[in-house]
């Protein structure tokens, strides 16, 4: 009987082996689809009138034109284009007081769509206009953790808690978003 019980042994080790295997793998395969999935597109030598693009520019809000002047703007820096170039991400802004003021963006391939409306974002941010203006003098990386320090940082910060500002997605794009707040820091 005791012979049984050590034969049993190696077979259940075994097994829970095979299984950790088969997972391991899977997660694997499933974490290269997803990186393939949302690579972005090589860099690559684009017109820089060919890298903005306002959809139904009749349409849009004067926060789409004032985000396609700021794109223009940053468009101009090798610095940003060359982290335009490194991220995909779609994000609407929704300000509270006009939510008919909306606007998408899509970052992708090293270019940038405008367009109005909240059309199938990544993330989606929705505040008023005056949480926008101080989220926009925000730094990017290690420089934002001084700025939630600052009165402006405290005050988004309570927004974010009290539910006024939301910031739906983010959970999933983490590193979207970051390489998104790195393009529209201040240089």
């Amino acid at each position: 009987m005791a012979r049984a019980k050590k034969e049993s042994k190696p077979k259940k080790k075994k097994s829970k082996l095979l299984r950790l295997l088969v997972l391991a793998g899977i997660a694997g395969g499933v974490a290269y689809a997803l990186s393939k999935a949302r690579k972005p597109a090589a860099p690559c030598a684009i017109d820089p009138e060919d890298r903005l693009k306002v959809k139904d520019e009749e349409n849009i809000s004067g926060l789409g034109y004032i985000m396609k002047s700021l794109f223009g703007e940053f468009l101009k820096d090798p610095a940003k284009l060359a982290v335009l170039d490194s991220f995909n991400l779609s994000v609407a802004i929704e300000p509270v007081e006009q939510p008919e003021t909306a606007i998408t963006m899509t970052f992708a391939g090293g270019r940038i769509l405008l367009e109005p409306g909240v059309v199938n974002p990544d993330i989606k941010i929705v505040c008023d206009y005056e949480t926008l203006m101080q989220m926009a003098q925000m730094p990017a990386g290690l420089a934002a953790i001084k700025f939630m320090q600052t009165p402006e940082g405290k005050n988004i910060a309570s927004k974010l808690m009290s539910g006024e500002m939301k910031i739906i997605g983010l959970p999933a794009h983490p590193i979207a978003m970051m390489k998104f707040s790195k393009f529209l820091s201040p240089s």
